[in-house]
């Protein structure tokens, strides 16, 4: 290439790059993206539908989503064409005025705006639920593996299940040795999406791996305990994440929080085992129903279950299942809510026999009475 031909092609950029700056904006929760009319962002165009009667929150991000009112435009983020995006700008903290837990009301987490050891999944986008932790373990024999999941709250602390991290595997020999967050394929070690669309290459940061420095169980958990109740911890990351596109918290249970109705669906995501393969390495999502909770405890009727336990599933190969335990159960408004944690069920993806998950909302007071800054 000619001396000519390097300025010009520089010029092109630096008139492309010009172009993309005056369009550049943020959304209500942190994402980049294009200040264009509304009709343009397909996006919102597939999630406010005309027939869609939004709340309180909606109407809200639709107003904060403004980014020019002549002509009327909205902040977009849906990605900009370009050889190569990845995102290095982390998000503002999420613990604003003094508060510990994301508040979902100001956009804090939960959000997911373009939006399997899962039986019957499908596989994730880069970005979606990313809050899913993943828990590694090495065995006696040295050999690392990842056993459990879990949903990031805040930038220090992990939900999980209290089974994931007490156990007779720990008991013999087995270590937990860190969380893994920001991933989508444990096969590689940077993970790009390159089906956007031909001139679009999507690459994730690079995932977090952070030691522990406290894990805290229910005190009312106990591992020999057949029905267990109580099934849920909290593990104290070592240092603060690092908020980004592909690390950010999931929404807590809120005083106003109603729990999804008997037959309606719900979301489980994780790594664990997919029918096919002893791990998926690729994050799965699926839908699962919700069973009414009287069903359930004919169903499970040589247990006790508790009103800090819910059911869901039951549906021939679709399902939580091993290496899914301690990951979230989570249904949508505007924003990503957990509702439940995978505790545990009868074979994987059996029909008629419901998944059991420890319900959050009934653990939210105690998990507010032990996280610190």
């Amino acid at each position: 290439m000619t001396k000519f031909d390097g300025i010009v092609s520089f010029m092109v950029f630096a008139f492309i790059a010009t172009a993309w700056s005056q369009e550049a904006c943020r959304t209500p929760n942190q994402r980049e993206g294009r200040c264009v009319p509304r009709q343009e962002c397909q996006s919102f165009n597939d999630y406010f539908t005309p027939d869609r009667i939004l709340n309180q929150h909606e109407l809200n991000f639709l107003q904060q989503s403004q980014c020019s009112l002549k002509p009327p435009k909205i902040c977009c983020p849906d990605r900009a064409p370009s050889t190569t995006i990845t995102s290095t700008t982390p998000l503002p903290s999420s613990n604003s005025a003094g508060a510990l837990l994301p508040d979902p009301k100001k956009f804090e987490c939960g959000f997911d705006m373009l939006a399997d050891r899962i039986i019957g999944g499908n596989d994730t986008t880069l970005e979606e639920f990313s809050w899913f932790a993943l828990l590694n373990y090495v065995n006696k024999k040295g050999k690392h593996e990842f056993k459990c999941g879990g949903s990031l709250i805040n930038r220090r602390y992990v939900l999980t299940a209290a089974h994931c991290l007490d156990n007779v595997h720990l008991d013999g020999g087995e270590r937990f040795v860190n969380v893994r967050l920001g991933e989508h394929n444990t096969a590689t070690d940077v993970d790009c999406d390159e089906e956007v669309d031909e001139n679009i290459r999507v690459c994730a940061d690079p995932p977090q791996n952070i030691g522990f420095e406290e894990i805290i169980l229910h005190p009312g958990y106990g591992k020999k305990d057949p029905n267990q109740h109580h099934d849920v911890a909290l593990i104290r990351l070592a240092r603060d994440a690092e908020m980004n596109w592909f690390v950010t918290p999931i929404c807590l249970p809120d005083a106003e929080f109603v729990g999804t109705r008997a037959g309606q669906n719900v979301t489980i995501a994780g790594f664990g085992h997919t029918g096919r393969s002893r791990h998926s390495g690729v994050k799965q999502k699926a839908l699962v129903p919700i069973v009414d909770q009287q069903q359930c405890r004919q169903k499970w009727s040589r247990i006790t279950l508790s009103e800090g336990q819910l059911c869901a599933g039951a549906q021939y190969s679709i399902d939580s299942c091993s290496g899914d335990s301690g990951g979230p159960l989570m249904t949508q408004s505007l924003y990503w809510t957990v509702e439940g944690i995978v505790s545990f069920g009868y074979k994987c993806g059996l029909e008629g026999w419901p998944g059991v998950y420890t319900r959050v909302s009934s653990y939210v007071d105690w998990i507010k009475s032990v996280i610190r800054a």
